[in-house]
Order: C-alpha cells, then sequence, then structure tokens
C-alpha cells in the first residue's frame, strides 16, 4: 500500500468495519479487481462463493471484515478460518485492499480481525509493499522463500513405499487429525495421496499452480505432517505427481530443502505468523491455497 492519506472526521462517522455477509459479494467483486487486478470480476465471484460456502458449512466464524462507507465498499480483508482436530484455530489473512482514498483507515481491518488471542494468523501472500506495514503489526516471518524441485530425482535412501489415493489405508496407524485434513481437502479438489511405510500412513495434499509469468503449472505441497517426509517419501510423490501429468513439485522452505533436485528462490512467496501455533513448513491446510480453489490458481498471471 501507499501512504496513507489522513483521515477526515466527516468520512469516520460514516464508516463502518463489520463482517463480510453473502450480500456483499456484488460489490466485493470489483473492489478486489481495482486491489488485485491479475484475475477477473468473474474469478473474484467464483473464489468469493467458495469462501462463503466453505465458512458456513465449516462453522467458522465467518469470511472477513469489509470497510463500509454509506453502504460503498471500500476495503475488504478475506479470512480463512480453520483447524487441524487437536489444534489451536488458525486464520489465513488474505486478499487485503483498501481503495486509496481510505488508506488511513486500513488499519481499521486489521485491527477487527486479529483480536481474538486464541487464534493464530498467518498471511501466505503478502505483496512486497505490505510486508513492513504486517511486520509492524506484530507479524513475524517463519518462512523465507521456496524451493522448485523435482521429487523423481530426489537424493538418499528411501523405505519401500505404497503409494494410497481416498480413504485411509486399512491395517496402518493414521493419525486423526490427518485423515481429517486428507478427507478435507479431497473434497476441495486438491490431489491426496498416503504415503505408507512402516505401518504408517504419511499423508501429503497438493495444488495445481501456475508459476508467475509461465505457463507451467508445478504440485504446490499444501500439506504434510511432517517436514522431513516429503525428503523421505520425494521418488514415490515423484511417481504419483507423474501420473497426474506434473513433474514438478513447489515446497516452501525456510532454506534449501536437503534431498530436494532444483533451485531454491530466497524471499518468494515468504509466509507470516502473528500467534503461538506457528505452521511448520509445508502446512498450508486450510488456507486460501486451497479454499479459493484449483481454477484461481491456474490462471495466468
Amino acid at each position: 500500500m501507499t501512504a496513507d492519506p489522513s483521515p477526515t472526521p466527516g468520512t469516520a462517522a460514516r464508516l463502518r468495519c463489520r463482517r463480510i455477509v453473502e450480500a456483499d459479494r456484488e460489490a466485493l467483486g470489483p473492489l478486489l479487481v481495482r486491489g488485485f487486478p491479475g484475475r477477473s470480476v468473474a474469478e473474484w465471484d467464483a473464489a468469493l462463493a467458495r469462501l462463503l460456502a466453505y465458512s458456513a458449512e465449516s462453522g467458522c466464524p465467518h469470511s472477513g471484515y469489509v470497510l463500509d462507507l454509506g453502504g460503498n465498499l471500500v476495503g475488504v480483508l478475506l479470512m480463512v478460518f480453520g483447524a487441524i482436530p487437536g489444534r489451536p484455530m488458525r486464520c489465513n489473512l488474505s486478499s487485503w485492499y483498501v481503495e486509496e482514498s481510505h488508506r488511513g483507515y486500513a488499519s481499521l481491518l486489521v485491527a477487527s480481525a486479529t483480536r481474538d488471542r486464541a487464534v493464530t494468523y498467518i498471511n501466505i501472500s503478502p505483496a512486497p509493499p505490505t510486508r513492513p506495514t504486517i511486520e509492524a503489526q506484530g507479524f513475524r516471518r517463519y518462512i523465507a522463500g521456496l524451493q522448485v524441485a523435482v521429487p523423481l530425482l530426489t537424493r538418499g535412501a528411501a523405505p519401500r513405499v505404497r503409494l494410497v489415493e481416498g480413504a485411509p489405508p486399512a491395517g496402518a496407524a493414521v493419525a486423526a487429525g490427518d485423515a481429517h485434513v486428507m478427507e478435507t481437502h479431497a473434497r476441495m479438489g486438491c490431489l491426496t495421496v498416503w504415503c505408507v511405510a512402516e505401518g504408517r500412513a504419511h499423508p501429503f495434499v497438493f495444488q495445481r499452480r501456475r508459476i508467475a509469468g509461465h505457463r507451467v503449472t508445478v504440485a504446490y505441497l499444501l500439506y504434510c505432517a511432517d517436514a522431513g517426509d516429503l525428503r523421505r517419501f520425494g521418488r514415490a510423490l515423484g511417481r504419483f505427481l507423474l501420473g497426474k501429468g506434473l513433474l514438478l513439485a513447489m515446497v516452501d522452505a525456510p532454506a534449501p530443502v536437503p534431498g530436494l533436485v532444483g533451485p531454491y528462490l530466497p524471499d518468494r512467496m515468504p509466509k507470516y505468523a502473528k500467534g503461538a501455533d506457528v505452521p511448520h513448513p509445508g502446512d498450508l491446510a486450510f488456507t486460501e491455497a486451497a479454499i479459493l480453489g484449483e481454477a484461481f490458481w491456474l490462471k495466468r498471471d
């Protein structure tokens, strides 16, 4: 965001920061296009429909906040709530935009959105100009960049692995939280697969995503139970992904991942968190990366 114009008393008297409701969809599409012009009104409307439906079906508190100036929406902050069973609630702040003429009130959105100290808030796609602002609001970077790799070429010893799609594999130990993540994300259209080794089932969730500025589609890792599992099962996952037409994987990481073959891109798509339950690398469960849908991320930038 650019420098904030000074708020005026007359505007403050008419401005409300309130939760998003279904009736806001028609106005939110054009507002979001002004803030994020890489996607059309129709694409934003489809993404909003998915978010609102997800929030209603999963019992989430709400879908975000708007700045309402006498019935005219001048700001928005989308919010994606979710929790892995047995862990605290987490909320992904997404798509923060305020019209330039009202930027002085932008902080109202974040203040309203992050008031619950029992929730860990994350921002997984901050635009470069907003990063100093969110750091000043108490967010800390926990992922410094990403790696683009060829899983089939993963180096190092690997156990015998059985790949299972769909329901948790019978006869293997499965964590209850992992089963919930896999089932929920499969319904969202993500790619899910269990790597079964030594009597235990290890979950993996991927989303097809296009690399910005390119026509190349990769498998973006959205969830694994342990950051080390990607290296351990890399070659098996490479076979699974190749069967889906995907050679490359994209992985968030604080540093180059040992064993993965491919370039590490520092300061690319960094992730920020505020709260006690900071996600581990390889955990983007219940975030915009899944909720907004595959079609949203396959949009060519």
